[in-house]
């Protein structure tokens, strides 16, 4: 890998760690190639470049990959031509092609050339590909398949790097509890905000420019907000202009970002006295969290944590089976702030020192209208959890 040169002072993009954090990761993506007997890896994922080699940009939703050779010789990076400086701007990708919006050969035959110049489309050969990204729309796909002779197995390789960000390094680790701080941040200017006659919008531009000052940046998914009825869109509605009234039910859903890492929690707010409904739903869902948070320890299966949720609910006489309690986060860029890990019985990893995730339970009360949901980001140790919040679970009144 190219030692970086520059003076980090003039890039576009300062780098988040230090050369010796990107050439561990090249060598255990060079182990994961080889362990999956792959000749070469397509990179599209953003978060994946970013990962491996520090590239931050927002236009991935066009045609760029990095050529990733498992002979460990420096990758070759296709991108459009506009953004071939933000590609030169990072130190560990310096051999860069550009395709043009009116270039006569399509990005995927470009591809499939630089594979050739490489000697990579070899008989037999096996390119792994990131498929399962937002960065490759079908239609760029069905170009890059078209060019490519046969004899060359395209191998789906979407976990490869995804399962290498799973494992956070020390670096890592201390991003995320900045990002915990951040969002932390947030919550409070959130829950102060929080009043008769206020907007749902009030709310987030309260909680933004907390997080803002606080040294964070625009997260990957805009901010869950809702207020009364539109709790029953379960944190998957953004906030609108709806005027809290007294009595209203509200959920909140931040994630704090540093550096792209992304730390999630949610809380549960009453405007005024809450209702028994409220409080009894309130405290099952934390008493089922509290209850299984001692299982969080390397080795554990993310299934028996999981379980051990739901019977914590079940003795609450609530219910969320069928549906995961965590998911996996790290490098975040819109859409989505996810990683593959989830918390839930179908899923099949156990739980490694390093991993982080946003801990939580949702649960609707549809006799009286409305959802609350409550949770955290979480690190596993090498002992059990810690947690990158120092906010209480408790039902927040204002």
């Amino acid at each position: 890998m190219t030692s970086p040169t520059k003076d980090p002072t003039m890039q576009i993009n300062p780098l988040a760690f230090d050369a010796g954090e990107y050439a561990a990761r090249k060598e255990r993506l060079l182990g994961a190639l080889a362990e999956q007997r792959l000749d070469a890896l397509l990179v599209f994922q953003q978060e994946s470049l970013y990962y491996l080699y520090g590239y931050d940009q927002i236009g991935y939703w066009v045609y760029q990959t990095a050529i990733v050779p498992a002979d460990g010789s420096d990758p070759t990076v296709l991108c459009r031509n506009a953004d071939e400086h933000l590609v030169r701007d990072t130190p560990h990708l310096q051999d860069v092609r550009t395709w043009l919006d009116d270039s006569p050969r399509d990005p995927g035959t470009i591809t499939v050339e630089i594979l050739r110049e490489r000697g990579l489309l070899r008989a037999g050969a096996r390119i792994g590909v990131e498929r399962r990204t937002y960065s490759l729309m079908p239609y760029w796909y069905d170009m890059l398949t078209a060019a490519m002779p046969d004899g060359v197995e395209l191998v789906d390789a979407s976990d490869l790097v995804s399962a290498l960000r799973q494992i956070k390094s020390p670096a890592e680790l201390e991003l995320m509890r900045r990002a915990g701080a951040i969002m932390d941040a947030g919550f409070e200017a959130a829950f102060d905000a929080i009043a008769v006659g206020a907007r749902e919008h009030d709310l987030h531009a309260a909680a933004a420019a907390a997080m803002y000052r606080a040294g964070g940046e625009a997260a990957a998914v805009a901010p869950p907000i809702a207020s009364g009825h539109r709790t029953l869109s379960q944190t998957h509605v953004g906030p609108s202009d709806r005027v809290l009234r007294d009595g209203d039910p509200i959920t909140i859903e931040l994630g704090g970002v540093h550096r792209r890492y992304h730390a999630v929690g949610a809380h549960s707010c009453v405007v005024g006295e809450p209702t028994a409904a409220m409080c009894r739903l309130h405290d099952g869902i934390v008493s089922a969290l509290t209850g299984a948070f001692g299982l969080i320890e390397p080795g554990r299966p993310t299934s028996e944590v999981a379980a051990r949720v739901q019977e914590g609910l079940e003795a609450a006489g609530l219910d969320r089976r069928g549906r995961h309690v965590g998911y996996g986060t790290g490098i975040g860029y819109p859409p989505s702030w996810l990683e593959p890990l989830r918390l839930k019985g179908s899923d099949g990893h156990a739980l490694e020192a390093g991993m982080t995730f946003f801990y939580f339970v949702g649960v609707t009360d549809r006799e009286n209208g409305f959802c609350f949901y409550v949770g955290e980001p979480v690190a596993v140790t090498e002992t059990g959890a810690e947690r990158l919040s120092r906010l209480p679970m408790e039902l927040v009144r204002r």
